[in-house]
């Protein structure tokens, strides 16, 4: 998904209950926003994405050249990799892995 802008979130009283999960148990419902833009609902489970700054950081501890690291953040980039509306933390430590292995 690359978007030409941000997502921006419905107002509270617009949210939609949808089932949510706490540590892989259902838990019932709760309100979700949804983006006002594209309807993608928000994940508000405790499985969210990260910053791709925290990716960054990661990258800048392993031994990897300069130029690694900038192919590698600028394709995470490209994919909107940081998007806590359509990407989990477990969907973005799978792709961080196969674009790491893709570069190194």
């Amino acid at each position: 998904m690359n978007t030409h802008y941000k997502h921006e979130s419905c107002g509270v009283t617009e949210n939609i209950w949808l089932p949510y999960k706490y540590e892989g148990l259902s838990r019932g419902l709760k309100p979700h926003p949804y983006c006002i833009h594209c309807g993608m609902v928000k994940n508000i489970s405790t499985d969210r994405a990260k910053p791709v700054g925290y990716y960054t950081n990661r990258l800048a501890r392993m031994s990897i050249t300069k130029v690694q690291m900038r192919l590698i953040v600028k394709e995470l980039e490209c994919i909107c990799f940081d998007d806590p509306y359509s990407l989990t933390r477990s969907d973005q430590e799978k792709v961080f892995s196969q674009v790491v292995q893709k570069y190194c």
